[in-house]
């Protein structure tokens, strides 16, 4: 059987032709992971046991089947998605409609599915590996078949941190209504509570460590007035997501405007109070006392923030403002993080989380305020399009990872992407997320897969865990030479839409921070 080696920071597709050695040659700090890809010309049949081999000391590997996911719309120039190829084939990677290598199916999960055989292949090497350079080989058997492949790895003289002692932060967001449909069980059952211990795993090993729980919910009278709120919902995730080993769980929002250049913002349950109303106040005391009554009852003081809006905007950054006072009454201390695109809200915002072109286009204003001792992160999220760093299926895979890059050349300690498991009913075959009439570019929504009772990673959702681990890096390199490690990441990308859609360079310039480290 013919087979070839690819990066982790490649797409491969079921048409890709073979053209080089097997041979995976592979540079690891301890602590961390690195991965490859491996296409074969075998034609699996479909519920094949497939089984692995792989010794080596200090590492274990984790064999996933690729599976493909359909790309039926290409992402826009400026925004969503689009028909006109023409307009965007400077920097789509094809064509839709195409297949691409995206799903990754851990082998002992589910039935083999028939198709080309394709895997990833994630090396974990132990926080206490030799260093040196070791060499195995790993061995794929599928029926009467067996794959072999020469695997090197050079592991390095640097430590990547646990997740509790991590540099860099980052959240993903799980729709805890969406996770019941996806997996068709009754919202906080027995079984549910199951399921979202898969996706809390996953999230964790991704190296999320902050995680947005349940939002309250309103307790009406006969009336239909609003007279209390009910957070067991919140409770009962809180609880778990700290078990699970995440540092902070992050209030859901309880506000937002109508349309982005509203002056006021609009309670989430009654869309018709806003905030700066006396109503709205009435409501929102009872709110963030229950919230405050919350924190107190599990001991979450040291391990809870708040979020409060949804990118509050230019023109209605004083209701925000106002929000945030109320708040901050009435849970004292409170650290309030919430995703921003407005750079007028110093004082009513704790951890600013920016959107990537917003801090670009206002990035004077962002910096006077860094220096002020404000923090910032990044999100990205469905705009803007074009070629500007996103985790979107039509780009060059390297979008999915460098956006870390950039949070450590600006000094920003975290990043955010709502889209973690947001998918059409349909099901995974269209990665094009369908919501009021508007369709997302290809896995804007979602970097992970629902499966049964459990959820795997796609592949992007494996990039986004190596560009955490990669600002792990920048920052240790940094604390010795910080100058040294802004000319690695310039060589790569300079700004979210200046940057080397080449795996070859983004994999030369990663060896050379570890060079640079170890």
């Amino acid at each position: 059987m013919k087979c070839q080696v690819f990066s982790e920071n490649q797409w491969i597709y079921p048409d890709t032709e073979l053209t080089c050695p097997n041979r995976a040659e592979l540079y690891a700090p301890r602590g961390a992971d690195v991965c490859f890809q491996v296409l074969t010309d075998y034609a699996l049949k479909g519920g094949e046991t497939i089984t692995a081999d792989f010794s080596m000391e200090g590492c274990e590997a984790a064999v996933y089947q690729l599976l493909t996911a359909t790309v039926p719309l290409n992402s826009d120039a400026k925004m969503l998605c689009t028909t006109d190829y023409d307009s965007v084939k400077h920097f789509v990677t094809r064509k839709a409609p195409f297949d691409v290598y995206e799903i990754t199916r851990p082998i002992d999960e589910g039935e083999t599915e028939a198709g080309r055989a394709a895997f990833y292949i994630r090396i974990n090497v132990a926080a206490n590996a030799p260093v040196g350079v070791f060499a195995s080989d790993l061995s794929i058997r599928m029926g009467d078949e067996t794959l072999t492949v020469p695997v090197s790895v050079k592991i390095y003289n640097v430590q990547v941190p646990a997740l509790a002692d991590s540099a860099f932060h980052m959240v993903n967001w799980i729709y805890y209504g969406r996770l019941a449909n996806d997996h068709k069980v009754e919202a906080y059952s027995d079984k549910y509570m199951e399921i979202l211990d898969r996706y809390l795993d996953n999230q964790i090993d991704m190296r999320n460590d902050y995680l947005m729980i349940p939002s309250g919910t309103p307790i009406r009278d006969e009336e239909g007035k609003v007279v209390d709120f009910d957070f067991t919902a919140a409770e009962m995730v809180g609880n778990r997501a700290l078990a699970h080993g995440f540092k902070y769980v992050m209030g859901g929002f309880v506000a937002r405007f109508k349309v982005w250049d509203d002056p006021d913002h609009f309670l989430l349950w009654d869309r018709n109070i806003t905030v700066s109303s006396i109503e709205g106040y009435r409501q929102l005391k009872i709110y963030f006392t229950r919230a405050y009554e919350c924190i107190k009852r599990n001991g979450w003081e040291q391990n809870y923030m708040q979020c409060l809006v949804d990118e509050p905007q230019f023109p209605n950054s004083l209701a925000y403002r106002a929000l945030s006072g109320i708040c901050r009454k009435c849970i004292p201390g409170v650290i309030i993080n919430d995703p921003v695109e407005s750079s007028e809200l110093a004082g009513a915002c704790d951890i600013w989380v920016v959107k990537q072109a917003i801090y670009e286009k206002y990035i004077e204003d962002y910096k006077r305020l860094q220096a002020c001792g404000e923090t910032m992160w990044i999100y990205t999220c469905g705009f803007p399009g074009g070629y500007c760093m996103n985790r979107i299926i039509d780009l060059p895979l390297p979008a999915s990872r460098l956006p870390m890059w950039m949070c450590y050349k600006y000094d920003a300690p975290g990043f955010l992407h709502w889209g973690y498991h947001a998918h059409n009913p349909e099901g995974r075959y269209d990665t094009n997320y369908h919501t009021e009439g508007v369709s997302y570019p290809a896995g804007n929504g979602h970097v992970v897969y629902p499966m049964g009772d459990t959820v795997w990673y796609g592949v992007r959702g494996h990039l986004q865990r190596a560009g955490a681990v990669d600002y792990e890096l920048f920052h240790i390199l940094g604390k010795r030479d910080k100058a040294k490690a802004l000319a690695l990441i310039d060589k790569v990308c300079r700004t979210f839409d200046d940057y080397e859609f080449s795996s070859e360079v983004l994999d030369s310039v990663r060896r050379e921070l570890l060079e640079a480290i170890g």
